[in-house]
């Protein structure tokens, strides 16, 4: 049957290292000291650091003290005579198997590099944690850069890129201080102010910017480099060719870009002959003007003896002193209408009679005749027969009854009347 394990007790070496670290001392906590030895009366056993170095796990429940009443004055010394006894004697005698082996020197590597961290405000410089810079730069020196270096962290959309070089030396040894401080704030302050200002500068030149293309482009637009030269006219036969002279020597030498088409037109309108225009500017010097005309129709003499000539809405579009052989005349008593002016209804429909005659019709027509009163309409043949054909309604079955006694043969009629169904005729 096997044992239970006995539990190893701590060597002598370890023995005599806590008797040397955690012996009281009288300078500490006033134990007395033992005037035969020389050595610590007593030992306190319950420090905890006496637990780390044993071994003793950190994860039991820590016991809460008793008070000092409590504890007995010598329950702290726990440990036999015999082996603190022993402990002095190894103490007294070192072992000379083992010298000590003296502690390597501390590496230097030169003076602690400086963080700089840029923002809104200025942070007091902050230096490198001792342990982790160490690992930095023994991995720097294995690798053969044995160069220190400077970390500088900074915004660098407002402030502009620091010189490593100048930082490292104006942050460096020999005569730092409060001087060196100031001077690095006052760098610091200087370099915000310089971006700051560059940021604002650059905005300033795009607006200048901004504002200079459109403004450029449109005077040299409308510089002489492209004025109006060329005007082009069509479609204005009737038109009155003084204002057709006047718009064009208006517009010529103008830019062509600033011609206003909108006015020229309205201004063409006034024109009785004029429908309607159009007028478009062609880069870089020419201008089109396209006219419609009015169709004239007939033509009738007011009572100043003058002739009016109309369109197919009775509109006066000319007034003129000779008689227009090329429109179908409209005999009666006529007012003395204006040019420009609408002549009235009786006109309108003289002038749609005048449109809806047939060929055969037309041909042998001299004038047509028009009561402006009743507004009676009738027909003169070159036979001299005269055709009645009452008012302007159904003039299609009108003319349509004319035509086909006209082909049956008109001679020897003095008058014709088709205004109703039952057609009249009355032979010379």
């Amino acid at each position: 049957m096997t044992e239970p394990p006995i539990e190893d007790n701590p060597s002598d070496d370890v023995l005599e290292e806590l008797l040397g670290a955690f012996s009281v001392d009288s300078r500490a906590d006033g134990a007395a000291i033992d005037p035969a030895t020389g050595e610590p009366d007593g030992f306190d056993f319950d420090d905890p650091s006496i637990d780390r170095l044993l071994g003793i796990t950190a994860e039991q429940p820590v016991v809460k003290a008793a008070p000092a009443s409590v504890i007995e004055p010598k329950a702290a010394n726990k440990t036999p005579r015999f082996k603190r006894e022993k402990s002095r004697s190894k103490k007294e005698k070192p072992d000379a198997a083992k010298p000590e082996q003296p502690k390597p020197p501390r590496k230097d590597y030169g003076e602690r590099p400086t963080i700089i961290i840029g923002g809104d405000e200025l942070p007091d410089a902050v230096a490198l944690d001792v342990e982790r810079e160490e690992k930095f730069l023994d991995r720097r020196v294995e690798k053969g850069n044995k160069e220190r270096s400077t970390i500088v962290i900074a915004d660098f959309d407002e402030v502009a890129p620091l010189d490593a070089t100048a930082v490292r030396s104006s942050m460096g040894g020999g005569g730092g201080g409060a001087g060196s401080a100031d001077q690095r704030i006052r760098a610091r302050r200087v370099a915000v102010r310089r971006a700051e200002g560059r940021r604002r500068l650059r905005w300033i030149v795009i607006g200048l910017v901004a504002i200079a293309l459109p403004v450029g482009t449109l005077a040299a637009l409308a510089s002489p480099l492209f004025d109006v030269s060329n005007v082009t006219v069509q479609g204005a036969a009737y038109t009155d060719p003084t204002l057709l002279a006047a718009v064009i020597a208006d517009i010529t030498g103008d830019p062509v870009l600033l011609v206003d088409t909108k006015a020229i037109e309205e201004r063409l309108r006034a024109d009785p002959w004029v429908e309607s225009v159009k007028v478009e500017t062609d880069f870089p010097h020419a201008v089109h003007i396209d006219v419609r005309e009015r169709r004239p129709v007939a033509a009738f003499q007011g009572g100043d003896g003058r002739f009016r000539i109309i369109d197919y809405e009775g509109r006066v579009l000319d007034v003129i002193d000779g008689i227009p052989i090329d429109y179908m005349l409209i005999t009666g008593d006529h007012p003395d209408t204006a040019r420009g002016q609408f002549a009235g209804a009786p006109y309108s429909a003289a002038a749609e009679l005048v449109l809806g005659l047939p060929s055969e019709i037309r041909a042998i027509t001299d004038s047509v005749g028009l009561n402006a009163a009743t507004g009676a309409l009738s027909l003169q043949l070159e036979s001299n027969t005269t055709v009645q054909l009452g008012d302007a309604s159904d003039l299609d079955r009108k003319l349509a009854r004319l035509l086909t006694h006209v082909r049956a043969g008109v001679a020897g009629v003095c008058e014709v009347d088709v205004s109703t169904s039952e057609v009249g005729i009355v032979p010379c």
